[in-house]
């Protein structure tokens, strides 16, 4: 039988664990409700837990790697940049847990975005295709809800 992080009997970072009381993510503010993180006030009491996304980020453990080769980047980082902050947004807006970790520069050609859940990495890569072309791989782990996504133009 195969690992799987995300089985029934493995799930460190979704975990279906009902907790006791009002908690809120001390890193980000999300708060937990009826089963889901989100975005909400803070309850007058309340215990605090890391989030699934701030424990990934924390961890280092992305869902989904986004590696970016391209010469548009030298030209236009910043239109690309907004494009990857408003597919977070976006993403956000259904589930606040689906957020970019980190975003590392190689060179100026060169990028690598993190993201929490491979969904988000996906979505970006397949914006940028729709608009500056360029080649699109996306590869899934077996057995992991992981996914690493390559486009170059």
């Amino acid at each position: 039988m195969k690992n799987n992080l995300y089985s029934t009997n493995e799930r460190p970072y979704l975990s279906s664990k009902k907790h006791k009381g009002a908690v809120v993510c001390p890193k980000c503010g999300l708060v937990f409700l009826d089963g889901k993180w989100k975005k909400a006030e803070k309850p007058d009491e309340y215990k605090e837990i890391l989030c699934p996304a701030c424990k990934r980020i924390r961890d280092g453990y992305f869902g989904g790697i986004l590696n970016l080769k391209s010469s548009l980047l030298k030209t236009k980082k910043d239109e690309i940049l907004n494009l990857i902050k408003n597919k977070e947004e976006s993403a956000q807006v259904s589930n606040p847990l689906r957020r970019i970790g980190k975003i590392e520069e190689k060179s100026d050609t060169e990028m690598i975005v993190y993201t929490t859940f491979e969904h988000l990495a996906t979505s970006i890569g397949k914006a940028l295709k729709r608009a500056y072309k360029g080649d699109l791989i996306i590869q899934y782990r077996e057995n992991e809800k992981a996914a690493r996504i390559y486009w170059e133009k």
